[in-house]
């Protein structure tokens, strides 16, 4: 709920600086970015569960990349690739002693999005910015089987779904490269950190 608030609020900022911008020079530049994300919604969908299996999952967090170009110096429009891996063992959870090992699975989500960038207020060493993604994100899955004469494990029979991503974040640093910290849900994470570099045309 927090997120949602933060997010509508940067929509009221960016609409100042959207009308503002008409009166300005055009300027165009364009920016790429790479990012490192916390809890996205990716490591939390299709997780097999069975009653009799306990699993330990291994999340290592989502990496991305971004290219944006920009119009004018509030809107701009490009592309976002997610790479979010996970590791899952699961055990035997019935009545023996020492748990065997059913299986390893290993999961990799791939998010390709289109994405909208306003920078809604723009200083000499900071920017705030809000960001919309929205695609397609491909599952893959490797399963290793330790005693498949004993146990019986389906994989999940969806391979691809709908991504997407809403996000406020700041940028610290100057014109040309900054880092930034952003929050928000989605392929991105609810917490993601990186940095971005903008080259002029």
């Amino acid at each position: 709920m927090n997120r949602n608030i933060m997010i509508a609020l940067a929509l009221a900022l960016c609409l100042p600086a959207l009308a503002q911008e008409e009166k300005q020079e055009r300027h165009v530049s364009d920016e790429i970015s790479i990012g490192y994300g916390f809890h996205p919604v990716s490591g939390d969908e299709f997780l097999p569960e069975s009653s009799n299996f306990r699993h330990w999952i291994d999340k290592v967090g989502v990496i991305y990349g971004t290219y944006t170009h920009f119009f004018n110096k509030v809107v701009g429009v490009g592309g976002t690739y997610c790479f979010d891996p996970r590791i899952i063992d699961y055990t035997y959870n019935g009545l023996v002693t020492n748990n065997p090992s059913v299986c390893t699975l290993n999961e990799s989500c791939h998010s390709v999005m289109g994405h909208v960038k306003l920078n809604c207020i723009t200083k000499k060493h900071l920017v705030f910015y809000t960001k919309f993604d929205a695609g397609v994100c491909f599952w893959g899955y490797t399963l290793k089987e330790f005693q498949p004469e004993y146990f019986a494990v389906e994989l999940p029979d969806q391979h691809c779904c709908f991504a997407w991503q809403a996000a406020a974040g700041i940028e610290v640093g100057n014109e040309r490269i900054a880092g930034f910290l952003q929050w928000g849900v989605g392929m991105e994470g609810s917490q993601s950190i990186g940095i971005r570099y903008k080259f002029n045309k």
